[in-house]
């Protein structure tokens, strides 16, 4: 840094060495997660199924800014918040509800209210695939927590635009978010900017859902290895609740991993801990959330070809913004100008969200996932970051000489930095860690993430993408600073999308 950033960065340090040590008043946790008659933490074993939490410090790094650091830029890249069951889930649902009700036998135990058992659904046609008021209050509180956590990153009367993937429940949590973070000024400052991922040639490579054009993209949720697990855990859970059962009954394989989703699905739609969460053990609820990290590892994650490389043009055009600091202008929709905020909020999907955090590389050096035996000892776990509202984030520091070798880097200037976070616990990059609270210096990730996007080859050749006028590099993320672009579309957040899109 020249010698007048170093200025900046001391009284940068002034204001805000204030706001590292405060007591924050969001808690850390939006909801709470009650331990059910047989697991001490049912909720935080579901894996995608789960309600939003807090992760473990698996890193033991504190999320406070590093000493000697001030925070100027932010990216917070989040999945929907929770919802309500799309079709094809509730039609199961339906089916258990059917089976379970009828027929000569009788459940004991933590199984005794299943022939009374109904879906929690009142109202499906109105409900089916939305936010549900736990999504909603998961997006609200990331609102008031990112606003109350980082004031420093906007001014009281600024418009504050955030991105959305164009489907109901991603843009209904992005239109809570807004609400929680600008309160009663939401709609007139408050700006969603919807993403559409089909239908453009501009958007090929170029959108929050990259995988809707990209023929040769399969997720097969984790295929043989899911399997395999499936016929390791699944048969002595049956055999057990079995025992539970007088008469003539027999659960279906399914019936047994659809249970810890209802329980996660229930209990978050009516705002109480569903029975079934009583059924399984902390053993077996562990076991269910293995099942999820091999449906994601393997289906669209590290264990992955073409499908884990699906968002890194999105991430190597994020990190160019970063690169470029806060305060970057844009062309807004009517062709005027306007700042992209210094929290850059985005959401999308879960598919998205793993392959993005499959591509910022802080799982490189994970051994890959056994669809046999489970390592306890895993650093990937899907319940810790692909929750609902489950989040990446990408945090700018600018930190002072002194900090930099405090914390093993040698060198004898300032430096800018990024620290990466899942569902707010710190991640570290096994191949450059050495930077404050074991964040990268950012020209050094930015140099990470170019060569891993050049290694991946030509995404649109690897896609088999062979519409006319498809571009022969996809930008990834112009629409960030472009909002001119015909497959982008404003919404207030005020109006809160109703019906599916």
């Amino acid at each position: 840094m020249p010698a007048s950033s170093a200025v900046k960065t001391a009284a940068a340090l002034a204001v805000v060495g204030s706001v590292s040590a405060a007591q924050m008043l969001a808690p850390i946790n939006d909801i709470n997660l009650p331990a059910s008659e047989t697991a001490s933490e049912p909720l935080k074993w579901l894996g995608a199924n789960s309600p939003w939490f807090a992760g473990p410090n698996v890193y033991n790094i504190s999320s406070e800014i590093p000493e000697n650091c001030y925070l100027d830029q932010a990216a917070y890249i989040s999945r929907h918040g929770s919802r309500f069951p799309d079709t094809g889930a509730y039609a199961g649902w339906v089916d258990m509800q059917e089976r379970f009700s009828s027929g000569n036998y009788t459940p004991s135990g933590s199984l005794s209210f299943m022939k009374d058992w109904r879906t929690v659904l009142t109202n499906p046609g109105l409900q089916i695939a939305m936010e549900s008021p736990t999504g909603a209050k998961e997006a609200q509180d990331l609102g008031y927590t990112l606003r109350t956590r980082y004031p420093q990153l906007y001014n009281e009367g600024d418009d504050f635009y955030v991105w959305s993937n164009n489907y109901t429940r991603v843009l209904q949590t992005a239109q809570m978010f807004v609400q929680g973070y600008l309160g009663f000024t939401s709609s007139t400052y408050g700006k969603v900017v919807s993403v559409t991922s089909k239908g453009y040639t501009g958007n090929i490579g170029n959108s929050l859902g990259p995988s809707d054009q990209c023929p040769n993209f399969d997720d097969d949720e984790g295929g043989d290895y899911a399997a395999e697990w499936a016929g390791v855990y699944i048969p002595p859970i049956k055999e057990r609740l079995h025992g539970l059962i007088e008469g003539n009954f027999t659960f279906e394989d399914n019936d047994i991993s659809q249970m810890p989703y209802l329980c996660g699905f229930e209990s978050q739609i009516t705002g109480r801990l569903s029975p079934w969460c009583s059924v399984f053990t902390d053993e077996e609820l562990q076991q269910y959330e293995y099942a999820n990290d091999l449906r994601y590892y393997y289906g669209v994650g590290p264990g992955t070809k073409l499908e884990q490389t699906m968002m890194l043009p999105y991430l190597n055009a994020l990190v160019g913004l970063l690169e470029q600091g806060p305060g970057i202008n844009g062309t807004a929709r009517d062709g005027g100008s306007f700042t992209l905020p210094s929290l850059l909020v985005t959401f999308l999907n879960d598919g998205q969200l793993n392959s993005l955090v499959a591509s910022s590389g802080v799982f490189d050096d994970e051994p890959a996932l056994s669809g046999s035996e489970m390592n306890p000892d895993r650093l990937f776990v899907a319940s810790h970051y692909t929750t609902m509202r489950g989040t990446i984030a990408f945090e700018r520091l600018n930190c002072l000489a002194n900090s930099s070798i405090a914390a093993g880097n040698n060198s004898s200037s300032n430096a800018t930095y990024v620290r990466i976070r899942l569902n707010d616990a710190v991640y570290t990059l096994p191949s450059c860690q050495d930077g404050p609270g074991g964040s990268c210096r950012l020209s050094d990730y930015a140099q990470y993430v170019s060569e891993k996007l050049e290694a991946a080859g030509d995404w649109v050749e690897n896609c088999n993408v062979t519409v006319p006028d498809a571009p022969t590099t996809v930008q990834g993320a112009s629409f960030y600073t472009d909002l001119t672009s015909p497959w982008l579309r404003e919404l207030n957040p005020g109006n809160v999308v109703l019906t599916n899109v």
